[in-house]
């Protein structure tokens, strides 16, 4: 595992998932999503399947269209944003809109994410490499 800490946030790099946590108060934008993806594919290359979780412990907004441009990468398999607090007002359904149908989905426990994101990450991996399997 390798951790990138950087001005807007923190981001964990394991085999098929990153895990993020973006700093209070930041407005996650384009620039920012570039910064990230820019250093996800110089670790992982462009052709590695995989996910991504956010953890939303702290307020901050984000720009859906980050989600529209980030929906073009054919091997991002799906985001999981794991929220513990109850909210009325969750932004991920409104996001889901904006990514691949299906593949952004909102958890109350990241444990449930990470099964879920390894999951995507095999199904995609199976039917790249027939016989190829993350279990």
């Amino acid at each position: 595992m390798k951790t990138v800490d950087l001005q807007f946030g923190e981001f964990q790099f394991y085999p098929e998932v990153i895990i993020g946590k973006i700093k209070e108060g930041i407005h996650f934008d384009m620039s920012k999503n570039e910064e990230l993806v820019q250093i996800a594919t110089e670790h992982y290359g462009i052709d590695m399947p995989l996910s991504y979780i956010s953890l939303r412990e702290n307020d901050y907004s984000i720009d859906p269209l980050v989600h529209t441009n980030n929906s073009k990468f054919e091997n991002l398999c799906g985001i999981a944003i794991v929220e513990k607090r109850h909210q009325g007002n969750s932004t991920a359904t409104l996001e889901s809109k904006f990514f691949k149908p299906g593949k952004l989905i909102a958890f109350q426990e990241v444990e449930d994410a990470i099964v879920w994101s390894n999951k995507e990450v095999s199904e995609k991996l199976a039917r790249l490499n027939p016989g190829i399997s993350l279990n």
